[in-house]
């Protein structure tokens, strides 16, 4: 059952973008127009170029223009994207092209905008919860405070699970499943934009490719073993790894 959307792309930018009701808002509908640019683009230039060619300028001008919508997108809505988050979006960016190159939309943007509209609902569901239980406002009005929120759940290790738990959500709403998706493309950008953890003991460059290198490995090692699991269809896949990711963060950040 082929996905309408782009899972990956969506999956890496509910990890960036999952804090804030209003960031989750925004990045749905930036994301889902760096789709659509990427598609005509393609169409635009298949009958001219050879296809090496085509997926080159495609990657490159779908890659620049996430990151470019985002920035402009953002700073309108004064928040100012930091640099790792932003590299981050055109890592989202490349993988709205692998989408539209691999799979492609079709003729039609019903199915796209249909599918889309349901995960980025759940999305900003997701994430207005989870602003609530950290800083007891949602959409950065206040409501009111208790004693079960945490500061702790804007961590990086709950932005893999609100990741893996919308996909799932969203994969059961639509009776599909994220056969045939790599979530090493979604992680690995994370893995090296945002650490669990720092060392700081064998130098800068050294730490920079440990702290990366660690999580890596082990989510290397336990998506190997989740392929034997007894997980749900709308968990199996890219779900289940994102919130083994999110496991591991929540553990490797203790240290």
């Amino acid at each position: 059952m082929k996905l309408k959307y782009p899972a990956e792309a969506f999956a890496l930018a509910i990890i960036l973008f999952s804090s804030r009701m209003t960031d989750a808002f925004a990045a749905g509908v930036l994301l889902l127009l760096s789709v659509v640019l990427a598609d005509c683009l393609k169409h635009f230039l298949e009958p001219f170029i050879p296809a090496w060619s085509l997926r080159l300028c495609v990657c490159v001008a779908s890659g620049s223009f996430c990151a470019s919508v985002f920035l402009i997108g953002f700073a309108a809505l004064g928040t100012l994207l930091d640099t790792s988050v932003w590299i981050g979006t055109f890592a989202a960016g490349l993988l709205c092209a692998r989408f539209v190159l691999r799979d492609g939309t079709g003729t039609s943007y019903g199915e796209l905008f249909g599918a889309a509209a349901i995960i980025w609902g759940i999305w900003v569901l997701c994430t207005a919860i989870r602003e609530y239980f950290t800083a007891g406002s949602v959409a950065d009005y206040a409501l009111f405070q208790t004693p079960f929120q945490s500061s702790a759940l804007s961590e990086p290790a709950f932005s893999f699970l609100t990741a893996g738990l919308t996909l799932a959500l969203t994969n059961r709403l639509m009776d599909k499943d994220c056969r045939g998706q790599n979530s090493l493309y979604a992680a690995i950008p994370v893995f090296l934009l945002l650490h669990p953890f720092t060392v700081r003991i064998f130098g800068e460059a050294a730490g920079f490719l440990i702290t990366a290198a660690v999580p890596a490995l082990l989510f290397l090692s336990v998506r190997r073993t989740l392929r034997f699991s007894c997980t749900g269809p709308s968990f199996r896949g890219l779900p289940a790894d994102l919130t083994a990711a999110g496991f591991i963060y929540m553990i490797l950040s203790i240290y």
